[in-house]
């Protein structure tokens, strides 16, 4: 039960995080998933936040972009093939 919940979270930051960046005018697969995270009440610190990371890139959702970084200086993601399936969901 613990892990659909946690599933669950990861995928609402995915899909809050995507939206912000389409919203933007931009287009392409990075995110900002900081971002998105603020916009969910979550800090850049938090230890939830954290796992949901993780978690996305554990099940191979999202990569670090090697040469984007968000204003934190943090590397922005790169939605993988299997994460925009999971957007679509």
């Amino acid at each position: 039960m613990q892990d659909e919940h946690l599933r669950e979270d990861a995928k609402q930051l995915l899909r809050v995080s995507y939206e912000r960046q389409t919203a933007r005018g931009e287009v392409g697969l990075r995110v900002d998933l900081g971002a998105g995270a603020k916009e969910r009440g979550l800090s850049a610190d938090s230890p939830h936040l954290v796992s949901l990371v993780d978690y996305m890139e554990v099940a191979g959702w999202i990569k670090q972009d090697p040469v984007a970084f968000d204003a934190a200086g943090s590397p922005t993601r790169m939605i993988t093939g299997r994460g925009v399936e999971v957007l679509r969901e």
